[in-house]
């Protein structure tokens, strides 16, 4: 029997292999624990081959043989025995993960899907968080924080975990109802008190006026050899997200300022209390990641977070903006764009326009763009209707003063007044010249499959004076999610 033991040592493993009869040591401790820890470790490979302490390491033990004793007795003394080392490991604060779980470990950092590919590159993202989720041991946490849910594989995985004896933590928006989470809500409960459930709000946690938790967060306290994982991404748990758009998701591994930041997100989210003035920030690592929480409170541009962040930008740089729904709410935020261009900046922006309830674009927006020559590209006249739903600005250049700058501003947040004011959202900032590559590369693959716009053709479409009337408002669901 093969286990694999790891010593909780505050808040860091510090891994020291090492092989004892049997049992396979990964482990941290400190030098007077050796003799413990080690001890620790045959006595669970005794238990595991039902062996009496006697027989560790084939001699005496600490209290000798018991084959003097007859069966019924031996029988209560194995029973008593297991139950002494089950306290004394919780007293070490060793953790028993399966070798299988301890093979695992997450892969930091982003992560595309592509719904015009094959069927494993267009479940990527859902695949990357069921193999999290299936790789979670006994006693550890799953929070999961989207705007929706549909995906039997995934709420599959979320039982097991659950049977498996994870604790299963989802925050869901009301919007929409739907299959899965009526099997979630029947099976973890509503309530808090086992330490499993399914919870939502009103609105967003933090709002008293129609919003959303729009924010799509997977988190786990440990998965397979990891601790701290939180993939933040604009992926719902839903075949939407999956074969429809194109996603993103950005995993962090480890870093405990920003899961601890994510779980005090969390928990401040459910008691579903109106806080629209609960922006704050958290940094962390070598970069730094920083990491934005949102709803914002303000009135004007000076206090959106975007805007503000456009405004550090000097030409000549280059600006990618890619995003799902963009209302005239915040069409200062496309006049900064064209500022930017004709400063002599190069802007690319890629948005999902369509008729109907998939103008989820403004026309006032778009005008903005095309009359400011800004390169604009839409993703559903040429892929059958697919849309893009990153949320993201690249940047390259010189940023708040600094030449050679490559930044990734990853979100939740569509560019409506109603996430910046009312919604649960989150941002990453991730300066980090190797990570602008991967998101780089991703704008230009998306972009390459869209249809290039020009202000002829926009004209001709009769968009850039009237909105269609059926058209979602700021605060109206995500037609398409």
């Amino acid at each position: 029997m093969t286990f694999v033991v790891r010593e909780w040592s505050g808040h860091n493993f510090i891994s020291a292999p090492r092989v004892l009869r049997g049992c396979r040591l990964d482990l941290a401790f400190w030098p007077d624990w050796r003799q413990s820890v080690v001890l620790a470790c045959g006595l669970l490979r005794a238990v595991a081959q039902g062996l009496p302490p006697g027989e560790l390491g084939g001699r005496q033990g600490m209290s000798g043989s018991f084959q003097s004793l007859n069966s019924g007795v031996q029988f209560l003394m194995k029973k008593l025995f297991r139950a002494v080392v089950a306290l004394s490991l919780l007293a070490l604060g060793v953790v028993i993960v399966p070798p299988a779980q301890a093979a695992y470990m997450p892969t930091a950092g982003a992560t595309f899907n592509d719904p015009t590919g094959s069927r494993d590159q267009q479940t990527v993202l859902m695949d990357q968080i069921i193999e999290a989720v299936n790789n979670v041991p006994k006693g550890s946490i799953i929070r999961f924080v989207a705007y929706s849910f549909d995906y039997k594989p995934m709420a599959d995985a979320l039982i097991a975990a659950k049977k498996n004896g994870a604790q299963v933590r989802l925050l869901i928006d009301s919007h929409t109802e739907t299959d899965q989470i009526r099997r979630l809500r029947s099976f973890l409960g509503t309530g808090t008190s086992d330490g499993s459930y399914l919870r939502t709000c009103k609105y967003s946690c933090m709002a008293n006026q129609p919003s959303f938790i729009h924010s799509k967060l997977y988190m786990f306290s440990r998965t397979g050899s990891a601790t701290r994982v939180v993939m933040n991404s604009s992926a719902n748990p839903a075949e939407t997200g999956v074969s429809k758009s194109w996603n993103n998701t950005y995993t962090t591994v480890g870093d405990q300022t920003i899961y601890d930041a994510n779980v005090a997100n969390f928990n401040d989210m459910l008691p579903d209390k109106t806080n629209t003035d609960y922006y704050h920030t958290v940094e962390s690592g070598p970069y730094p990641t920083k990491e934005y929480f949102f709803p914002r409170a303000g009135s004007t541009k000076s206090s959106d977070t975007l805007y503000n962040i456009l405004n550090d930008v000097s030409c000549p740089s280059t600006i990618k903006v890619s995003t799902y729904f963009w209302t005239s709410a915040r069409l200062y935020l496309a006049d900064q764009l064209v500022a930017l261009k004709k400063a002599g900046c190069t802007v690319e922006v890629v948005y999902p326009d369509g008729p109907g309830n998939q103008d989820t674009i403004y026309p006032e927006v778009t005008s903005a763009l095309l009359k400011g020559n800004v390169s604009t590209w839409n993703t559903r006249p040429n892929t059958g209707g697919l849309y893009v739903h990153n949320k993201v600005i690249l940047i390259s250049g010189t940023y708040q003063g600094l030449p050679g700058q490559k930044i990734v501003y990853a979100t939740s947040q569509n560019l409506t007044m109603t996430s910046l004011r009312e919604s649960n959202e989150v941002m990453l900032r991730i300066p980090n010249g190797s990570v602008y590559g991967d998101y780089a590369k991703n704008f230009d693959s998306i972009k390459a499959k869209s249809k290039y716009l020009n202000t002829a053709a926009k004209t001709a479409a009769g968009l850039d004076t009237a909105r269609e009337t059926n058209a979602p408002r700021d605060n109206s669901p995500d037609p398409d999610e």
